[in-house]
């Protein structure tokens, strides 16, 4: 039997130091932005412009709970405003009862948790469209229950008056508050998506046949999912009526579950940062670009159509494809070469041979 031995060669790699550098870089700019958003309350910021922020981080968080869904489990949800508002009801109808910060806690996450499992017993054994349509289904029943029920909803006038702990009282320490829990919860996804759990996730998401077949739990991973996204989702609903201590039923409408996909679209899906940049620019065009523009979801409309032609993944994900572009041009390999950013360095001339058989 022939015998036939195949040279390879090796060559080292200079992607350790420039990926350490890149990683430090990154940390330094992140340190940045947090103290710079720490800081902003002593910069002689105007309340208008700090609670505009506020709700930048509020709507973050939200779509930041879509985009771990839809990033992570590929299950687009059109029903999440639908949670958050179940949330803020829970906060605002605890308010009525007379009840502390901590009961409003206590009475909006039982309702946020029990509405996602809702969610997710009907939805974990759906995929694509079907998934999107059950979702879409549910949100509008929160949204009808919202109208309905008005000895405790208010019906179409809503509720006011939701009190927030007398220690967030003050604009700029709520505000403190909101800045600490966008990073926690940012932390929190961002460990879960690179946990064993994640990455089971991604598996389900590209191929649900194949995972099944190794034994995985495919409505077992979804139905956790979404209870995690479920979870965060009502815990922006509470910070939202704690915000703006109102409540109606618009709250739960379809148009604002359609927003929280477009936030995440813009900024960039399965991005870390992209809830964040795509709440901003749509907070922005409602809140800000409206007093000038009466059309502005014309101006919005016209905002994704050109991130979708130009910024196919969004504005932080093609970002960091034209930065990584511009790296490999500047260290000469070729486009497709992915060995610039390993972290292991391979000394020149080492030679490997492999036996095959023919």
């Amino acid at each position: 039997m022939a015998t036939k031995f195949v040279e390879t060669r090796t060559i080292r790699t200079i992607g350790a130091p420039r990926s350490t550098r890149t990683r430090l870089i990154t940390i330094v700019v992140l340190v940045v932005l947090l103290g710079f958003a720490v800081a902003l309350p002593y910069l002689g910021t105007t309340s208008y412009a700090m609670s505009l922020v506020t709700t930048i981080f509020i709507a973050a968080i939200l779509a930041s709970s879509v985009n771990f869904l839809v990033g992570d489990g590929g299950m687009a949800s059109l029903g999440h405003a639908g949670i958050a508002a179940a949330s803020g009801y829970g906060a605002a109808w605890a308010t009525r009862q007379g009840m502390d910060a901590w009961g409003q806690v206590t009475i909006a996450l039982s309702i946020t948790i029990v509405v996602s499992l809702v969610y997710g017993v009907l939805s974990m054994r759906t995929s694509g469209i079907y998934f999107l349509m059950v979702t879409l289904a549910v949100g509008m029943v929160i949204f009808g229950l919202a109208y309905r029920l008005s000895f405790v909803t208010g019906g179409e006038n809503g509720i006011t008056g939701i009190q927030r702990p007398p220690f967030l009282a003050e604009y700029w320490m709520f505000y403190w508050f909101i800045l600490g829990i966008f990073v926690l919860t940012t932390l929190l996804l961002w460990v879960i998506a690179r946990s064993p759990f994640g990455a089971s996730l991604r598996g389900l998401r590209d191929s649900e046949s194949r995972m099944r077949s190794l034994g995985y739990s495919v409505a077992s991973y979804k139905l956790g999912a979404f209870m995690i996204s479920g979870t965060i989702a009502g815990l922006a609903g509470l910070l939202s009526v704690w915000h703006t201590h109102f409540i109606s039923p618009s709250a739960a409408g379809v148009h604002r579950s359609v927003l929280l996909i477009v936030m995440v679209i813009l900024g960039g899906v399965g991005t870390t940062f992209g809830p964040l940049v795509g709440a901003a620019v749509v907070v922005l065009v409602e809140n800000v670009l409206s007093n000038a523009v009466e059309r502005w979801p014309t101006i919005l409309g016209l905002i994704f159509i050109l991130v979708i032609l130009f910024a196919r993944a969004g504005i932080v994900g093609s970002t960091q494809k034209l930065i990584r572009r511009i790296r490999r041009r500047r260290s000469g390999a070729p486009p497709g070469d992915t060995d610039l950013h390993q972290e292991t360095a391979i000394p020149d001339g080492e030679l490997t041979a492999r036996k095959e058989l023919p």
